[in-house]
């Protein structure tokens, strides 16, 4: 598998179908009366739930879930025109129209600088144009607003791998890893970095 193979099953991860009911995400609705930072807090509480079961997660199936449940609350920005804008995004990324998507990302980025999946979907379509300074100045972005951003993570590792950073890559993968233990090909890319950066065991 190529590094640019791995990237899109690890890092172009879209929404998947609507959540199975073994993992339900309950965020106040926009409605509800707390304030700003309530429903930060709330919508904290909800990932904290969620990492702990997925780094718990007895199967496979169970990890899908879970990471599912995960990336439908990155998504959830709290405002109706943001999450518009990256829905338009997301359909534009599907049918491969980097440049419309790039459009819509760049706008999320600068209307909600605070929303990390923004500057996510924005790496993303750095790292398609193979411009990947800025693609990992938008990763930095990710993990400075969500340092359990596993996708972000798994990016940052298949970056640092195709520039030649291997120690960088195998320290970014293992930090996936250990938040998401289920990630796809994050164990298959840590032993032959291990193996490469620290040698044979005695």
């Amino acid at each position: 598998m190529t590094l640019r193979t791995l990237f899109c099953l690890l890092f172009l991860a879209l929404p998947a179908s609507p959540l199975s009911a073994q993992a339900p995400v309950q965020l106040p609705p926009s409605d509800a009366p707390l304030s700003e930072e309530g429903k930060a807090e709330a919508r904290q509480r909800v990932l904290d739930r969620l990492y702990a079961e997925l780094a718990a997660a007895p199967d496979e199936e169970t990890g899908r879930i879970l990471e599912s449940a995960i990336q439908d609350v990155w998504l959830e920005s709290g405002s109706p025109s943001i999450d518009l804008l990256m829905s338009r995004g997301l359909d534009a990324l599907r049918e491969d129209d980097h440049d419309r998507a790039y459009f819509y990302f760049d706008e999320v980025v600068t209307l909600a600088p605070g929303f990390a999946e923004g500057w996510n979907k924005r790496a993303t379509i750095h790292y398609i144009r193979d411009d990947y300074a800025r693609a990992l100045r938008d990763i930095e972005q990710v993990l400075r607003l969500e340092p359990r951003h596993f996708e972000a993570l798994a990016g940052l590792g298949v970056i640092l791998e195709e520039l030649g950073d291997k120690k960088g890559a195998l320290e970014a993968y293992r930090k996936a890893v250990e938040i998401d233990p289920w990630l796809r090909n994050g164990r298959e890319r840590i032993a032959p970095l291990e193996l490469e950066v620290e040698g044979r065991g005695i």
